[in-house]
């Protein structure tokens, strides 16, 4: 069991957690949180120092709402790291969606010089932005920097050649958008994916995306295994094992 260190709030529904650990981390890569008697999910690692690591939630559901109101003293238990991060290669630019800018966070973190692009809703659901003095922002609503979406700032730069790889994580159409740009101007895309997880490590077959497993073969994805995932971007698996599509997928997610 690992204790709650301190607790810092980024917006109105999303809270950081700092846990006593100590661990080996790779960005892009998760590890399974648990609440006895409540349950366990998959987080990624925000930020990592050492004997320190840090968990971002948004309140969706009934753990997150849980772990989200822990306090520092609290313990939950800690499994992994798990799974397969990015590669780091350069130049690069990095495109977060939502949230995917905790997944992100620590790539950023490890290549200060790279071109870092984040979108949002609106301005108060922006992460991070202290933390990262230059990114570049757009919202859906035109209520911080560029109104639109990170494709939109991407473009140019690709045009420019300003990059040999893209990371990007966040919403799964968005990152579908995002591979099919690197496609179209000959750039590497390596994109983190989630799905719904039960063990972490490759047993249940929970989270397949077509024949990948994203918990053992990911979350991290280069362009060739994106290229054979006809599932990436349009369908995923509810609990129950039932195919939907991405946009009901997201619509579901209440970990």
């Amino acid at each position: 069991m690992s204790r709650i260190l301190d607790v810092a709030d980024e917006t109105t529904d999303v809270r950081t957690l700092w846990l006593q650990r100590e661990m080996p981390f790779q960005p892009g890569q998760f590890v399974m949180i648990w609440i006895p008697g409540v349950d366990e999910k998959p987080y990624t690692a925000s930020a990592v120092s050492p004997g320190r690591v840090a968990i971002t939630v948004r309140r969706r559901g009934a753990f997150s709402a849980r772990l989200v109101e822990m306090r520092p003293g609290d313990r939950v238990g800690v499994r992994g790291p798990y799974g397969h991060g990015f590669v780091q290669k350069k130049p690069a630019i990095i495109v977060a969606g939502g949230c995917g800018m905790a997944v992100l966070a620590p790539l950023k973190d490890a290549m200060p010089e790279a071109t870092l692009i984040c979108g949002a809703q609106t301005k108060s659901d922006l992460l991070f932005t202290k933390r990262f003095g230059d990114m570049r922002v757009c919202t859906d609503d035109g209520s911080a920097g560029h109104r639109g979406f990170p494709t939109e700032l991407l473009r140019p730069r690709l045009e420019r050649g300003e990059a040999k790889v893209v990371y990007a994580c966040g919403p799964e159409v968005m990152m579908r958008a995002v591979f099919a740009m690197c496609e179209s101007y000959g750039v590497e895309c390596q994109a983190a994916l989630e799905r719904y997880m039960k063990c972490g490590f490759g047993l249940c077959g929970q989270c397949s995306c077509g024949e990948m497993l994203v918990c053992r073969d990911g979350p991290v994805f280069g362009s060739e295994a994106l290229r054979r995932m006809d599932e990436f971007g349009r369908t995923a698996r509810l609990k129950s094992g039932m195919p939907v599509t991405i946009e009901q997928y997201a619509n579901w997610r209440t970990c």
